[in-house]
């Protein structure tokens, strides 16, 4: 099946006027472009001959207002060619094609940066590298793309610039913004299709920033050509020195961006490269044109010079283009990445595992659905205007889905984001849209009761709505809703959000911010005991796995950023506990078990900032938090009472609610009386940390 882009040039073809005559212009490395033009109303295509039927697997594509070209004129040019883009991009400046313009010599250079939207052909996509073209620009040449019949799908920005990721949020299109990749598979696969040749053998990988990455590997190529190839070893040297005796700056010297070259020798630091390698590079070709230099000499110099990259990476790893070092490092040269992200950042924070689906858009209040929304995201779709209030609209709506470690599919995974503003709201609000574990009502109705239950006895679950949705594949398929709570997820918290800034010894570990954490951690183990959390595959209580979001704000009485409250994000194992005797030896069993894990996760919590705070100092902030949850919770029940012994939901038996609701409630009591002894035996698990393995709650019974 012909790909969209190509496919447009066919229709460009039959359709357009086709212009007299054929432009045939010199190129690098003895190398010669012939250029077709079709005029197709104001607009005027270039095609290099023939580009639709060797379709290279990264065309280069210039869309250029004509008024950049000739100031009064209307319409676009837009080129397709092979190599690069100063392949179509000189000419059309000089004035080369058919006339279109002629840019005096002294603005070229202003216009090829800012006035020319640098595109590529790959795939069934038109990628848009944005560079240092204004947003402004990317939106029209878009919106141009789309009155010639060019499908949302098909056009996408591959650069993340903040002004042009807003605009398209606000028309819920985020997901034309490429996304990141995070796993290794993806960045390899971001990594195949960057690759991209010139005109030599030699092959690139090709940044949106329009940048040639040539690794240690592909420049040991050389050193073989010239021994068994020495031709293409020429046409190879020339596209990485230029041409002997030319004025203009050869591709490893020509400015590209922020520093950059048009060639750059990936993985060596700063400036090495053109104080070692490119000049050594530069006199090994001239000396081969002047015969100055044989074979022999040509090979042990390429040697030399292989020799030298090597020592100049910054890291051994990146001459392994198999290693994690190289991929990863190579991918965030490619997407521009490596200019934004931060240096110290280790595991990736929520926001960077989403990805954008398509939604709709709204216009006046009213949505147009795009192409490719799925019905999980239409049900969305339906349910955020039902939160509406009378004379509320909706601005935007962008669904994103979190991706998992696991390969899943992009549109199968569990859990999705939903983002939306309204005329009345000036800040956006945040959804979380998740699957159930279990398909069918019943269950559906079992998690509602649950989080409600506790909800009402004081556990920081937020508020959860249900959703359904017919799947073809499983038959009826529940979600819920619920808010996404502001703050971080414990064991993700940056290490900056607990430091303070000392007037004499500077950035330094925070004791009371530190401490805060610990005590919200005792809140929130408080509350996983009370609602009897427990996951059977696993032998987990699901704390500290990252289920506690921690929420910082402005704290009045210390004057700054603090963390301020804990949120359960979980409402999974939720009566999870497998044994309901009402028996001290079961409870003897419980409070062990639980112990046991919130002491786990509070002796490796201490060991992050041990420097900062004693052991002892966590573990009482952490039991202070734990006694006062405790007795949040059971003054809750107590004036209560009777309302909630008397729960009993219309749930189906087989989930076992009632017993399991009446056996938390007992429990809770008790953990009530004997927080004194709660204290003692969460120490001593602390202290058997370092001698054996903690209890297990054993084989039980039950849905979690």
């Amino acid at each position: 099946m012909t790909e969209f882009p190509y496919k447009f040039i066919n229709r460009v073809r039959r359709e357009g006027r086709r212009k007299a005559g054929q432009i045939t212009l010199a190129a690098a490395a003895g190398h010669a472009n012939s250029f077709v033009a079709y005029d197709w109303g104001s607009d005027t295509f270039v095609f290099e001959r023939d580009v639709w039927k060797t379709r290279p697997r990264r065309a280069p594509v210039l869309i250029v207002p004509k008024h950049q070209l000739a100031p009064g004129t209307e319409g676009y040019v837009l080129t397709v060619s092979s190599g690069n883009h100063s392949v179509a991009a000189m000419p059309l400046l000089r004035g080369d094609f058919w006339h279109l313009g002629r840019v005096p010599k002294r603005l070229r250079g202003e216009v090829l940066t800012h006035g020319i939207v640098c595109c590529n052909i790959v795939g069934t996509t038109l990628e848009i590298s944005q560079r240092d073209v204004p947003t402004r620009m990317v939106v029209q040449a878009d919106e141009w793309l789309r009155g010639l019949g060019w499908p949302l799908a098909s056009v996408v920005v591959a650069d993340r610039v903040d002004a042009t990721l807003d605009y398209y949020r606000r028309l819920g299109q985020e997901w034309r913004i490429k996304p990141l990749a995070w796993t290794r598979e993806e960045m390899d696969l971001a990594l195949r299709a960057s690759r991209a040749r010139i005109h030599s053998r030699l092959t690139y990988y090709h940044s949106v920033k329009g940048v040639h990455l040539l690794s240690y590997a592909e420049f040991s190529r050389l050193v073989e050509w010239a021994q068994s190839d020495y031709p293409a070893l020429l046409v190879a040297m020339e596209e990485l020195a230029g041409a002997v005796g030319e004025t203009r700056d050869a591709p490893v010297r020509t400015p590209k961006f922020h520093g950059h070259h048009e060639i750059e020798f990936f993985g060596v630091r700063g400036t090495q490269s053109l104080e070692t390698l490119v000049p050594e590079l530069e006199r090994l070709y001239a000396d081969i044109l002047h015969d100055a230099c044989d074979q022999a000499a040509c090979i042990e110099r390429l040697r030399q010079l292989q020799a030298a990259f090597l020592r100049v990476l910054e890291q051994p790893e990146l001459a392994d283009e198999r290693s994690d070092v190289f991929v990863g490092s190579m991918y965030k040269h490619l997407t521009g990445e490596v200019y934004f992200g931060s240096p110290d950042q280790v595991m990736p924070a929520f926001d960077d595992r989403k990805t954008a689906l398509p939604g709709a858009t709204y216009r006046g209040g009213k949505a147009e659905i795009q192409p490719g929304a799925d019905a999980r995201t239409r049900a969305i779709l339906d349910y955020v205007p039902q939160l509406l209030s009378h004379g509320e609209s909706l601005e935007y709506i962008n669904v994103y889905e979190l991706r998992l470690d696991a390969p899943t599919p992009l549109g199968r995974g569990p859990t999705r984001e939903i983002v939306f503003k309204t005329n009345r709201r000036p800040v956006c609000l945040r959804l979380i849209e998740k699957r159930l574990a279990h398909h069918g009502t019943g269950y559906a109705n079992y998690m509602l009761a649950r989080v409600q239950a506790f909800q009402n006895l004081g556990v920081a679950y937020g508020d959860h709505h249900l959703l359904a949705r017919h799947d073809r594949l499983a038959g009826e398929v529940h979600y819920f809703i619920r808010q996404r709570y502001p703050g971080y997820a414990f064991g993700t918290i940056a290490r900056s959000r607990l430091q303070n800034t000392e007037e004499l010894q500077g950035v330094a570990d925070d004791p009371e911010a530190i401490l805060i954490v610990a005590a919200l951690m005792g809140n929130a183990a408080a509350q996983n005991l009370a609602v009897k959390k427990y996951i059977p595959e696993n032998d987990s209580v699901q704390f500290g796995e990252g289920k506690e979001v921690i929420e910082f704000g402005y704290d009045v009485q210390r004057m700054r950023e603090m963390p301020l409250r804990v949120r359960l994000c979980s409402v999974r194992g939720t009566l999870g506990w497998p044994h309901l005797e009402w028996t001290e030896k079961n409870l003897n069993r419980c409070f062990d078990f639980y112990m046991h894990a919130f002491a786990r996760t509070m002796s490796a919590f201490h060991g992050e900032y041990a420097s900062a705070v004693t052991l002892a100092e966590v573990a009482d902030r952490f039991l202070d938090g734990f006694a006062a949850s405790t007795r949040e919770l059971h003054w809750n029940y107590t004036c209560r009472k009777e309302q909630f012994d008397l729960f009993d939901p219309d749930v189906r038996p087989v989930f076992g609610f009632k017993t399991k609701w009446q056996f938390a409630l007992w429990a809770l009591g008790r953990q009530h009386q004997q927080l004194s002894d709660l204290r003692q035996r969460f120490k001593r698990a602390l202290d058997e940390q370092a001698i054996g393995p903690a209890p297990s709650a054993g084989a039980g019974h039950g849905a979690p």
